[in-house]
């Protein structure tokens, strides 16, 4: 009874050990996120005095726009597959403020999932003359 009580404890240890040293580590933001990312979907949330009203979702075109982050700060911005501009980018905790010389974008809550990346942008949006507050959430995939 002994022998088998030991040998399972072993097997549960075993076990546990394999899977703990077979996860990937999270990379950290800056790390995870350099690399050519296509935007597939901007998810656009409408709110009015902090109630939400209504959505909307537009889906990108394949090479429609997509980024390319470089290790070294700066963001590569393609459209329609052509490469359109270089920006320089910083990174605090998981938001990256993009500089673009006249208004910089702000994207919030910015996290890597595999090759899933995403990010929030918040604004406001007037329709037949009310004005809404618009959480604005962008996929993107690796490519």
């Amino acid at each position: 009874m002994k022998k088998i009580t030991t040998i399972s404890r072993l097997l549960t240890l075993s076990v546990t050990l394999l899977l703990l040293s077979s996860c990937e580590k999270e990379k950290p933001l800056p790390e995870a996120i350099v690399g050519k990312w296509e935007v597939q979907s901007e998810q656009r949330i409408f709110y009015l005095q902090n109630v939400k009203k209504f959505e909307s979702t537009y889906y990108y075109e394949t090479e429609e726009l997509a980024f390319e982050f470089t290790g070294g700060g700066s963001i590569i911005v393609y459209e329609d597959g052509q490469s359109v501009g270089m920006l320089d980018y910083t990174i605090t905790g998981s938001t990256i403020i993009i500089e673009t010389g006249s208004t910089d974008w702000e994207w919030e809550s910015v996290s890597v999932d595999g090759n899933t990346l995403t990010w929030k942008e918040t604004g406001t949006d007037t329709l037949n003359d009310i004005t809404y507050n618009v959480d604005i959430i962008f996929t993107a995939g690796k490519i």
